[in-house]
């Protein structure tokens, strides 16, 4: 399966999801988008570069390093497995692989989403969508 088939099956099981991308943030780079509409491709576009700092800028690793020293963070762990944004009337999801560290994937739902579902249905896209790549 490819990376975008993956991705537009992952999509169809979110709820209220319309946009979801593959971000390499050791480049910045938007490996692979899926979309209703060809702005959903430039918002992915604009938060390729923005999420190595989300998952990799110093107060993130400061936090993470806190909860490391605190023993509630695992110490071999690569940083935040997800992170959820509210942001502009959207429901921004960002997961990070296990298989690949450096890479996230990152679903773009609608505010008036079911926030857990919307988790719980991302979190079980990571296997097929990582095992695309």
């Amino acid at each position: 399966m490819s990376i975008e088939t993956a991705l537009k099956s992952a999509m169809e099981t979110i709820p209220d999801c319309f946009a979801a991308g593959y971000i390499d943030m050791g480049t910045g780079m938007l490996l692979s988008v899926q979309g209703e509409d060809p702005d959903s491709a430039e918002a992915l576009e604009n938060l390729a570069v923005a999420v190595s700092n989300l998952f990799q800028g110093k107060g993130v690793r400061a936090f993470e390093d806190m909860l490391r020293d605190a023993g509630v963070q695992d110490p071999d762990a690569p940083g935040f497995g997800e992170i959820a944004v509210f942001s502009g009337g959207r429901l921004h999801v960002f997961l990070r692989t296990a298989k690949y560290p450096d890479h996230v994937i990152c679903y773009i739902c609608r505010d008036s989403a079911n926030v857990g579902l919307a988790l719980t249905k991302s979190h079980l896209s990571l296997g097929p969508v990582a095992a695309a790549v």
